[in-house]
């Protein structure tokens, strides 16, 4: 009789130590049925990756977590802790799109929120995004945060 795969020593060691670098399971070739428990967190190249990871200090760490067990949030951070000195090399942009393409798209909220918790901040003012300082109205002289809205509403217009 098979076992089960939460049988599995691969399953167990998550189960006690929560989110675990994926070289640290106590079994690396899984097998399909223990697969589909596990899940790894990692960011790599692809179709808006831009690039391998293999070029950054020797390439990140994946990390491995009990897909029905794990909260995504403790998984991230568990990432973010073990790559903290590798991913200084990438930009804060790139972390964030990268490791938001590798969860399913209801959770990349999820993400951003711990990326944000954690400092990784994104600047968009630059390349068009919402403008985080206000303007002043040359017509009124009113400090507004969007100069296009206030200005068809403007009373010195």
């Amino acid at each position: 009789m098979p076992k089960k795969p939460a049988d599995s020593r691969a399953v167990r060691y998550l189960a006690e130590h929560g989110p675990s670098p994926r070289d640290d399971l106590p079994v690396q070739n899984l097998a399909k049925n223990v697969r589909a428990l596990i899940g790894t967190l990692n960011i790599s190249g692809g179709p808006g990756g831009g690039g391998s990871t293999a070029g950054v200090a020797g390439g990140l760490t994946g990390i491995a977590y009990l897909r029905e067990e794990h909260v995504l949030s403790e998984v991230v951070e568990a990432w973010l802790a073990e790559n903290e000195t590798r991913i200084e090399e990438i930009s804060p942009d790139s972390v964030r799109r990268r490791l938001r393409a590798s969860v399913p798209h209801e959770k990349r909220d999820v993400v951003s929120e711990v990326l944000s918790a954690k400092g990784y901040e994104v600047d968009y003012t630059d390349r068009g995004g919402r403008q985080t300082e206000p303007f002043e109205c040359s017509l009124c002289g009113e400090s507004v945060p969007d100069i296009a809205s206030h200005l068809r509403e403007c009373p010195e217009r």
